[in-house]
């Protein structure tokens, strides 16, 4: 039989001996080095494994220029929000209306044409969202987001060129189908790069440059009050586009992708510069474990935790010339083994020999999103995929939209009756409160753990939701103000969060794009919703709006306490292997009191509701 995969959520599975110690040692020496020591020139006696592996400047400035793309998201939303009194001229023109060189200050907008302008980014989004999984699988996840760039180049020239109301609400279209592609690949890309422990703190990214774009662009929308300002500040994404066009492809692709499309070597090197002076061996066969493989051996697809030791460098004489080759030839194998190796005892285990086990090329299938549904993949992945599309369609059901994304937000209905100017300060003001608690949850997400996060940002949600209600029936005014902006504070420490990175970390590489396009064509869907119904339920019962958001939210606080599981520091084939199958259960029951009825028994059963 194989042996299991060594180490699972952080602990070390492997018994080495010291005699065994010894022959590692032993073997660094026989053999030359040429995996991670010679390329990177570090001491094989001091390799650590690569899924402990700490901070690393090379992810984190991959993650900062991916996220460039995400401000645009923001920056789309936000720059609208604000400057509809510059971008319109609300009447057709008139003697009054003057041009700077062949662009007009104003464009002519209806009513009607300016929603369907703001609203149209949405529409793209959408499609762009469902075809992402398509295109990042057709030619990578970092080539997707170098490509989607000049998309969002176009849509950005478009609104900076416009002249007519039609011309304006094209550009929008455009650049709404980028992001809508840029919500799909970027958190997959920056999911699959990132280290085991890390992956919470570079998730959060996501999120951060959302709220950085929307304040910025409200922030300069607010300052554009002349033809030529407002049409640089719409077309501004396109800069952010340009940096990453001429900066991304010098970064390296996703390793699981590469093996996923079987470009072996390449994966390798990837991985390495990724994990720089760290063992990679066993994330190397932890991403394997994560393709479906279609053998059928499948069920034997784990390498001995001897032959992937502390070096995962030696490589014996004999296998030289099968090493050239490897390095030889980056996309093109010259040497093929149909199926993965299987051993059936440790002296079979040391004769597969750790040149061929990277010369592996199994046939992996790829699962749409009605397999991946019906639990007809490998792994049955419905309840891992109901965690997923819950967390994501309850960012909108929080009330988010009513606050800060609508004309007729709760901030505007307050404000711009008696003060005009005050509203979009007080927009701009919600939305910079928010980026404390970002960096809280940067903090705190990798040690606290997502479901921590998730509970308490849906347990206050619902409080400030109770207290928005009450303010809007009884009054007064600064209440319902101080718990917008701790409402809006507490969704950036959780739910605003967790739902764009948790589906990498739950979900295998063979239904990751499945996933991803699911889940964020749902967000964009639950946005056009909630952008249509808000402004209906507000004249209709405007008081009871934020009760209906309330109880969603507090309906999802129950959800996640009973079915989202924990995935901090759990590697995505050992998360799989817990929670595959129909939905459950994943909370484990109460302890009871100590023998002697102490307090300590109660106080650690309460911990066990953030446990999975």
């Amino acid at each position: 039989m194989s042996s299991e995969p060594a180490a699972a959520c952080g602990k070390d599975s492997g018994k080495d001996s010291g005699e065994q110690l010894a022959q590692h040692k032993q073997s660094r020496t026989m053999y030359p080095r040429v995996f991670a020591v010679d390329m990177h020139d570090v001491d094989g006696d001091r390799f650590q494994d690569s899924r402990q592996a700490g901070f690393s400047w090379y992810v984190l400035t991959t993650t900062l220029l991916v996220s460039l793309s995400v401000i645009s998201i923001g920056w789309s939303f936000g720059v609208v929000n604000v400057s509809k009194s510059v971008i319109c001229q609300l009447t057709p023109l008139g003697p009054g209306n003057t041009h700077s060189g062949e662009f007009p200050n104003h464009i002519p907008f209806s009513d009607s044409a300016w929603t369907i302008a703001v609203g149209i980014l949405a529409v793209g989004g959408f499609l762009g969202a469902l075809v992402s999984g398509a295109i990042s699988d057709s030619i990578g996840r970092r080539n997707a987001l170098v490509v989607n760039n000049g998309l969002c180049l176009a849509g950005a020239v478009l609104m900076g060129t416009a002249t007519t109301a039609v011309h304006f609400t094209l550009g929008r279209f455009v650049i709404g189908i980028a992001c809508g592609v840029t919500s799909g690949v970027a958190n997959t890309y920056v999911g699959e790069i990132a280290p085991l422990k890390w992956r919470g703190f570079y998730g959060s990214f996501f999120q951060l440059s959302i709220v950085i774009g929307l304040l910025f662009g409200q922030l300069a929308a607010m300052h554009a009050t002349s033809g030529t300002g407002w049409r640089i500040v719409v077309a501004f994404p396109g800069v952010f586009s340009l940096i990453q066009i001429a900066l991304l492809p010098l970064r390296v692709e996703s390793p699981r992708y590469l093996l996923k499309v079987h470009h072996i070597n390449e994966a390798r090197h990837a991985l390495l510069t990724l994990r720089r002076g760290y063992d990679v061996a066993a994330e190397w066969q932890e991403s394997l474990l994560s393709l479906d493989i279609a053998d059928s051996n499948t069920s034997n697809t784990s390498y001995h935790s001897d032959q992937w030791s502390a070096t995962a460098a030696a490589v014996p004489a004999n296998d030289q010339a099968t090493t050239t080759a490897l390095d030889k030839n980056d996309s093109k194998l010259t040497t093929k083994i149909k199926g993965l190796k299987t051993v059936d005892n440790d002296a079979a285990a040391s004769s597969l020999t750790f040149a061929e086990n990277m010369l592996v090329e199994p046939t992996i299938h790829v699962s749409g999103i009605w397999q991946t549904l019906c639990g007809r993949t490998r792994d049955d992945l419905r309840h891992l995929m109901a965690c997923c599309i819950v967390l994501m369609v309850l960012q909108q059901l929080s009330g988010i939209s009513a606050i800060l994304f609508t004309d007729s937000g709760v901030v505007m209905d307050i404000l711009d009756p008696f003060s005009p100017l005050s509203a979009p300060w007080a927009c701009v003001v919600v939305c910079g409160t928010s980026l404390p608690a970002i960096f809280l949850c940067l903090i705190c997400v990798d040690r606290l753990g997502r479901r921590a996060l998730l509970l308490g940002s849906l347990g206050g949600m619902s409080v400030c939701c109770i207290l928005i209600s009450a303010g809007l029936f009884y009054g007064p005014n600064s209440m319902v103000m101080a718990a917008v902006f701790l409402c809006y504070f507490v969704f950036n420490m959780g739910v605003g969060i967790v739902p764009w990175f948790i589906i990498s970390e739950v979900i295998p590489s063979y239904s990751l794009s499945a996933a991803t396009v699911l889940c964020c064509s749902l967000y964009w869907v639950m946005s056009i919703a909630t952008s249509l119904m808000v402004p209906l339920i507000e004249n209709m019962v405007p008081q009871w709006l934020f009760v209906i958001f309330g109880s969603f939210t507090l309906a999802g606080f129950f959800v996640v306490m009973l079915f989202v599981p924990e995935t901090m520091n759990c590697p995505i084939t050992e998360v799989v292997k817990k929670h595959s199958g129909n939905i459950h259960v994943v909370v484990k029951p109460y302890r009871r009191l100590n023998a002697s009825g102490s307090i300590g028994g109660t106080s650690r059963s309460l911990l066990e509701l953030f446990k999975c």
